[in-house]
């Protein structure tokens, strides 16, 4: 890319944007003038005017809502979005069409970010936008507003021709930092640098003070960054240090990330109002205007010279509401002791975030931290970081757990503009260093202009510095990247090779030429992958032993590499290589040593259900840690390997050692019941049943044999490493389909291997077994007859059709609006005798406030799941099977997510604990229904049809298998 006229800096905040930019009228190497882009923006209907930021809102109308004109923007007439001041205020109004947060969505890994899902909880006739889409309409705003103010139609100063800055968060993960890469690109944004906004907002400092920051901060001294926005916490240490060219600074740490900020704020004086209106409660969108009105109400209540009171109000809802808007009021007290007493309390140094399991404010689906005290935060991440100080005389990195103590304290980000807040910080941080060797302790306060505007003009300066101006922070990468190697010495532990070292620069290529590796091509091969931000130490070539403490698993690299269509699996002697991309993310590739042929590793760091995606801890799906910790002795697994084949090969299924006397078998050669079979087992019996597949054509014993035990040794198709590729193979058997039409129990099995694996199947998978199912289940759909005439079966009864309906409910990623479908035709019949024997366990599954593997966004909204209630609730169980599953589906309905728009009314949630209680429902399965819980292994392998095998587990359940 030419060097272009222009370097930007963008802050795409949670609450805020802001832009920056340098002229640097073709020099290269421009000054540090850094100079503020008002954005131009709507401000009221059919008014723009430059604002010095842009509210991070985006407001999507209703036709006859507004009057003609009012979304007119100067550059577009037609403009059908509004973005900015406008579109806050309005959504204020009506916030069930208001698109917020959007940064905060595209770092929560447990809904479909590229999925149109906000407005969150909106009604049905709003349309949707996906957080990446509605970052990029932010985005092209600023584009826009850009072309309009400053290019005036001249190509080379589009801002799309520009060199750009875009700021994340320290602690954005790998996905985050994608998707925001992707939001840049959709708008045009192609030359794109990422930077953490902490040294955004440092450089930010460098600059406003060049001319005698020397005087401010000493060779040696530590600077904690304290960066807390709307929706993200921050922390980031950097050092001063001595270098042959004179002082500078160095990032040496960096905090892990954390969705909690002004929202949370926001949140908690929502809630305390809430409690000050008589017991009402209010819905999705009286609980968003709200919101805002207690955010305008913080800001006046926290300012110096604030009021001591401030009305809030907030508009009726028909006859929910009596008597129309409903008013109270915060005051200045209250706000301090919500705001400062409960966010940044006083808290010893030696104090740790609660871990409750339970999960903070959620109203709007997303996943805030626990534990809202921002203190405890910082006190662990300094704690975690004391070996980058300098530690004074006499005192011993270990003693009495002493965190890093900063010298000095820059703040950044929205939440920490009231002055009360700040002095709140100091004071609690100066309190954590009682007995100073050198005297009494106080960090200095190193102070921005504008906290608003500091990490969009530190984002233009780093342009600068990239161009060979200013002064460079060094550090780099944030962590450093291992890739996990088999054990060579027999006791099962995994050594780690570090291949990119923490602090390495964007750019930079590591090449580990002197370690010999042996890469298996035209195979599945698993690679593991973890990361660290406390070994700084470590250098590529490196090998670390496995330390929990220290390295954080990342989902596993699972790839089949290539080598051509006729080639044959073969070891192939090569080195590894790494990279630093220029937006931060990483790259991995193998090298042949023999030739030129590489292959690279690709990462896989978001969308889980994607074809070929790795689910993993992070990715909220299955935890398979520790499922490879239970392993049977080889030779017994080796001879029921040998055992499957054998069964597959003889054409007769009753004959000693066939197919109809498999499990019975296999059970004798592996000295465990089926229920005991360890993932390990199972997986190992996939490979000979992938290989016998097409033996299944035998007889319809075979078919039914091979149907049962693939989806059983797969269940639940995610949580052990490589299940990725194993899924893939087996997903072409659903185009091949049964092989004996005519066979009930064949089709029986097909929908229970379906139903099985379906946490393992992506989205366009759940759909395809969706339409396949749809014209038995669903009325108008070509009718139960056609379909079996067409498909040349039998018509489905009984067995076959209640598998069916269990099938459909466990495809938890299919759009909410098709779970619709399907729940109401049981809801309609459920507890009658016509209705198949699982209908009611199903209507427990489509209604599942919270998905055991799937999407949030893919719940079905709170009115559907408050209609099934009500037809369970009149359901009289005839047998104890139906009481289990009437227990199970209305814990289901009734649990318990902490996101307003997805919770039954109490009134309706009250009914199902009673209605449980009379069930005799034990506190496993009550307490869920009363307060946010996850779910034990057992009642996850209720929800699943089928037990968990053993060792693994569903993400959170911390009790282990039950």
């Amino acid at each position: 890319m030419a060097r272009s006229r222009y370097i930007v800096g963008i802050d795409l905040g949670t609450t805020n944007c802001a832009v920056s930019y340098v002229d640097t009228r073709g020099r290269a190497r421009p000054p540090a003038d850094i100079r503020a882009f008002p954005v131009p923006q709507l401000v009221s209907p059919g008014e723009s005017a430059p604002r010095p930021m842009l509210p991070s809102f985006l407001y999507l109308p209703a036709g006859p809502e507004l009057p003609p004109g009012a979304s007119s923007l100067p550059w577009d007439a037609s403009a059908s979005r509004i973005v900015g001041e406008f579109a806050r205020s309005q959504g204020a109004r009506v916030p069930g069409r208001l698109v917020a947060s959007a940064k905060s969505w595209l770092c929560h890994p447990g809904v479909d970010r590229e999925a149109g899902i906000l407005p969150w909880g909106a009604p049905d006739d709003v349309p949707r936008l996906s957080p990446v889409e509605a970052s990029a309409a932010l985005i092209g705003h600023i584009r826009d507003a850009w072309n309009h103010q400053v290019a005036k139609g001249d190509e080379a100063s589009r801002l799309e021709a520009q060199e750009i800055v875009l700021t994340v968060p320290a602690s954005f993960d790998e996905a985050a930092r994608e998707l925001t890469v992707e939001a840049a690109k959709k708008a045009g944004l192609a030359h794109l640098t990422l930077l953490e906004e902490p040294q955004a907002a440092f450089y930010c400092w460098i600059v406003t003070h060049q001319e005698g920051w020397q005087t401010q901060v000493r060779a040696g001294e530590l600077i904690l960054v304290c960066d807390i926005g709307g929706g993200t916490t921050d922390f980031s240490l950097i050092t001063v240090i001595e270098s042959p060219t004179g002082p500078g600074f160095r990032r040496v740490a960096v905090g892990d990330h954390l969705l909690l900020g002004g929202d949370n704020i926001d949140l908690a004086l929502a809630h305390l109002v809430e409690g000050k209106l008589g017991g009402a409660r209010l819905d999705a969108e009286q609980w968003s205007a709200l919101r805002f009105s207690c955010r305008s109400a913080k800001e006046q209540l926290l300012a110096e010279a604030g009021p001591e009171r401030v009305a809030v109000t907030i508009p009726g809802r028909g006859s929910r509401v009596i008597g129309g808007s409903l008013k109270s009021e915060l005051t200045r007290e209250e706000v301090r002791r919500v705001a400062i007493d409960g966010f940044f309390p006083v808290v010893d140094r030696a104090s740790d975030p609660e871990k409750s399991g339970k999960l903070g404010f959620q109203e709007f689906g997303l996943p805030f931290v626990s534990d809202p005290a921002i203190p405890k935060h910082l006190a662990a991440f300094l704690r975690r970081h004391r070996a980058e100080a300098i530690l004074p005389e006499g005192h011993r990195p270990d003693a009495d757990a002493r965190p890093a103590r900063p010298d000095a304290i820059l703040f950044n980000g929205g939440a920490l503009t009231p002055e009360v807040v700040r002095r709140r910080v100091v004071e609690v941080v100066t309190s954590w260093f009682p007995d100073e060797p050198d005297g009494a302790y106080a960090p200095r306060v190193l102070s921005n202009q504008s906290l608003d505007l500091a990490v969009a003009h530190g984002a233009a300066y780093y342009g600068v510095v990239r161009r060979g101006g200013g002064i460079r922070i060094g550090g780099g990468t944030a962590r450093s990247f291992y890739i996990g190697l088999q054990a060579g010495d027999g006791d099962g532990a995994t050594p780690w090779l570090c291949t990119v070292p923490r602090d390495a620069q964007e750019g930079d290529e590591f090449h580990i030429e002197d370690r010999a590796f042996e890469l298996t091509v035209d195979r599945p091969v698993l690679f593991p992958i973890a990361s660290s931000s406390v070994r700084p130490q470590d250098r590529p070539g490196d090998l670390v032993p496995d330390d929990p403490n220290s390295l954080l698993g990342l989902p596993p690299l699972s790839s089949v590499m290539r080598v051509g269509r006729k080639a044959k699996a073969e070891q192939v002697p090569v080195s590894l290589a790494a990279r630093v991309t220029e937006v931060g993310t990483l790259e991995l590739w193998c090298r042949s040593r023999a030739d030129d042929r590489r292959w690279r590793l690709q990462l896989q760091f978001r969308n889980p259900s994607a074809p070929g995606a790795s689910p993993g801890p992070r990715d909220g799906a299955v935890d398979g840690a520790g499922a490879g910790q239970d392993v049977l002795e080889q030779s017994l697994v080796d001879a029921a390997v040998g055992a499957v084949r054998s069964a597959f090969a003889e054409p007769d299924p009753q004959a000693e050692g066939g197919a109809a006397r498999l499990v019975k078998r296999l059970e004798d050669l592996l000295e465990l019941p089926r229920d005991d079979w360890p993932p390990s087992a199972l997986r190992a019996l996939w490979e000979p049943l992938r290989e016998s597949a097409d033996d299944r054509k035998r007889s319809p014993r075979h078919e039914q044999r091979w149907l049962n035990l693939a989806g059983y040794c797969l269940r639940p198709g995610v949580g052990f490493p490589m299940d990725p590729v194993r899924i893939k193979a087996l997903w072409p058997t659903s185009h091949q389909g049964i092989q004996h039409t005519r066979d009930v129990q064949c089709w029986v099995e097909w929908w229970v291997l379906w139903r099985r694996v379906a946490a393992g199947l992506n989205r366009a998978h759940h759909d395809e077994i969706y339409r396949r199912l749809a014209p038995f289940l669903l009325p108008g759909k070509g009718g139960i007859g056609p379909a079996s005439k067409k498909l040349n079966r039998p018509k489905p009864e009984g067995h076959e059709l209640a598998e069916m309906w269990r099938c459909a409910a466990a495809l938890e990623r299919l759009e909410p609006s098709q779970k619709v479908g399907l729940g109401d035709v049981l809801a309609k019949v459920v507890g009658r005798p016509q209705a198949p024997r699982s209908s009611i366990w199903c209507l427990g599954r489509l209604g599942a406030r919270v998905p055991l593997y799937g999407p949030a966004n893919s719940a079905v909204s709170r009115e559907v799941a408050e209609r099934w209630a009500a037809a369970l609730l009149a359901v009289e169980p005839s047998t104890a099977r139906e009481a289990e599953d009437l227990t199970f589906a209305l814990s289901q309905l009734g649990r318990v997510s902490a996101d307003r728009t997805r919770d039954l009314d109490d009134s309706t949630r009250a009914a199902v604990l009673d209605r449980l209680a009379a069930l005799g429902a034990d506190e496993e399965e009550t307490a869920p229904v009363r307060e946010f819980r996850e779910l034990r292994s057992k009642a996850q392998g209720v929800a699943l049809g089928d037990a968990l095998p053993v060792g693994l587990r569903l993400v959170g359940d911390e009790s282990g298998p039950a």
